[in-house]
């Protein structure tokens, strides 16, 4: 029933806060249906008169109605269209789908935002009217959902579906305590972390960047795509450091979306001594751009590309869907002034003992690490580093990160900068 209200949700807003409870809950048997989950086997693009959009998502035959379950929602600045479906998958991405150029719809994407929650975007290039329906199962044919995006008529209102409680919730900031930093220097010799207990084992917390429905940089080559790397690379260094003695902890196992601030509050619940995320770079403009290098947070970058690369990292929660407003200048400021001196000297020495060691099996591009204003590093008490393992829009640099034996050298350099580290500046 309240999927049917769904298709007419533009004429009866009221009525979507029957949204507000997700994923759907039902019977064992859809619980159980990621097991059999269904499929999108095709995606169909075409531009109709006066500017409009239309995409048709066709269903396999087999697929479940607990399957083929979904909600809807819009989010402004920048305006983007979320559907987010009970558990599906897609015969072909639609990251890699061509889009009419100059259309409403500016790009689309999707993957796993959660357990049982597969979320597609689109990217709307302004407001728009949206109107989506569907087709139900008939004869060999499985469902269609069929999305129509329209210009904005003269006396007509863009279309504003609010998101449900549950994604709000997403992308609350952890709260804060602001605590005021005098200007003078940091010491020059960051201070020995003392675990008191012999027998309490250093954590290092590593954060795999992207997931899910945020694929982060592909490359156009091999279409390989950043989350996919970063994970393999995060598992082989844990599986490394485990075998020292240090406790690893995964901000996530497997391909999903986790938004930065909660990235964050995994490594503060963790305690962790260490926070280390891992992300491959994608240029704009350029693909002769190459380079490993590793950043530490500041509240000035050191160089443009460090500015630019800060904006498209901290933009993942935007792509993949998650209804935060940016923080108001205050909260920068306090996110900013939560940096302690202590804790961003022990970053930088972190980020050089880890882009030292990469320099032994990668190019890097810089010799020294890089500061900007990357908001999963801003933990105020946790040592915090953001390692860059290449350029995938370098060709050269793409076919390298996906040639497992090269990833497996670089891990075990990113490990070895970890642990010479852990050996210098945490005593246990």
């Amino acid at each position: 029933m309240w999927r049917k209200l769904m298709v007419f949700a533009v004429l009866l807003l009221p009525l979507v806060g029957m949204l507000s409870v997700w994923p759907p809950r039902g019977s064992q048997a859809a619980e159980d249906a990621s097991l059999n989950v269904a499929t999108v086997q095709e995606i169909r693009v075409g531009e109709q008169p006066g500017g409009a959009m239309r995409i048709v998502l066709e269903f396999s035959p087999l697929a479940t109605e607990s399957q083929r379950d979904f909600r809807w929602f819009t989010l402004p600045q920048p305006n983007r269209m979320v559907i987010d479906f009970a558990d599906v998958t897609f015969a072909d991405s639609p990251n890699f789908l061509a889009l009419p150029k100059g259309g409403l719809v500016k790009s689309m994407r999707a993957g796993r935002f959660r357990p049982h929650t597969v979320r597609m975007v689109l990217d709307l290039n302004k407001p728009s009217r949206i109107n989506l329906f569907t087709i139900p199962p008939r004869d060999d044919r499985g469902m269609r959902m069929v999305l129509d995006v329209l210009p904005v008529g003269k006396g007509q209102q863009p279309t504003n579906i609010p998101p449900p409680a549950d994604v709000v919730d997403e992308g609350r900031a952890p709260s804060v305590h602001p605590i005021r930093i005098d200007e003078e220097p940091a010491p020059v010799v960051p201070r020995r972390v003392v675990h008191n207990d012999k027998n309490q084992q250093v954590t290092v917390t590593l954060d795999p960047g992207h997931g899910g429905v945020d694929p982060g940089g592909c490359g156009k080559v091999l279409k390989l795509c950043e989350k996919n790397i970063v994970l393999d690379v995060a598992k082989q260094i844990k599986e490394i450091l485990e075998k020292q003695k240090v406790k690893v902890v995964l901000t996530r196992s497997d391909d999903r979306f986790i938004p930065l601030a909660e990235r964050v509050r995994i490594a503060q619940r963790a305690q962790s001594d260490l926070f280390v995320s891992i992300h491959a770079d994608i240029h704009p403009t350029k693909s002769n751009v190459i380079g490993a290098t590793t950043y530490v947070v500041s509240d000035r970058a050191s160089d443009r590309e460090a500015a630019r690369l800060a904006d498209k990292e901290n933009d993942g929660d935007i792509l993949a869907g998650v209804a935060i407003d940016r923080e108001s200048p205050e909260v920068q400021n306090i996110l900013i002034s939560l940096v302690q001196r202590e804790t961003r000297n022990n970053s930088s020495y972190l980020a050089q003992a880890i882009l030292t060691e990469m320099g032994k099996v990668t190019q890097v591009r810089r010799a020294e690490p890089l500061f900007a204003g990357f908001r999963v590093l801003k933990a105020p008490d946790v040592p915090s580093v953001l390692i860059e393992m290449g350029y995938l829009s370098n060709p050269r640099e793409e076919r390298q990160l996906a040639d497992p034996a090269f990833r497996k050298r670089l891990a075990r350099r990113i490990a070895d900068g970890i642990m010479n580290h852990v050996k210098e500046h945490v005593h246990y």
